[in-house]
């Protein structure tokens, strides 16, 4: 299993709610810390975001909106890796890599590698708590991405 073996955490869901969404939390944050700094010394010559006076996107829509609809689209892709794949780990590590190919064509390659860890973990979030039922898998996802999209929302209104 090799270095999967210590994300094997996401993957037990007998523990409080809480406790599994600061875990997957701390995987996302981790996980993004270091593709953030891959993706700085790969592309050191890319171009910089234009910084105009546009405004930031509002805060329902972050942590709202995108998340239910994200979780969504992820159910779909995963309906699909899942039956296609001989593992779990297998199907997240599709379903992330299509996520990472849609943000890469609609944002840039940057943007899709940068995308690339966190769905990831929201594809394992989403496989572990659908062994319970669906609606826990979709919750669960969901709540995970709205508390990923807080920390961003968070130094956006600051």
């Amino acid at each position: 299993m090799g270095p999967l073996k210590y994300l094997n955490f996401l993957t037990q869901t007998d523990k409080s709610r809480v406790v599994y969404l600061a875990q997957a939390l701390a995987a996302v944050i981790v996980g993004s810390v270091v593709m953030l700094t891959l993706v700085a010394i790969l592309f050191r010559d890319a171009p910089a975001s234009q910084s105009g006076d546009e405004d930031a996107p509002p805060l329902f829509g972050l942590l709202v909106i995108w998340p239910i609809v994200s979780t969504l689209a992820l159910w779909f892709i995963l309906s699909m890796t899942r039956r296609a794949t001989p593992t779990y780990w297998h199907a997240a590590g599709w379903s992330a890599l299509s996520f990472t190919f849609v943000f890469a064509l609609l944002a840039g390659l940057q943007t899709g590698l940068i995308f690339a860890w966190p769905y990831f973990i929201y594809s394992l979030t989403f496989l572990a708590w659908q062994l319970r039922s669906t609606r826990d898998g979709l919750f669960m996802t969901a709540l995970l991405q709205a508390a990923v999209m807080a920390v961003p929302a968070l130094i956006i209104k600051l």
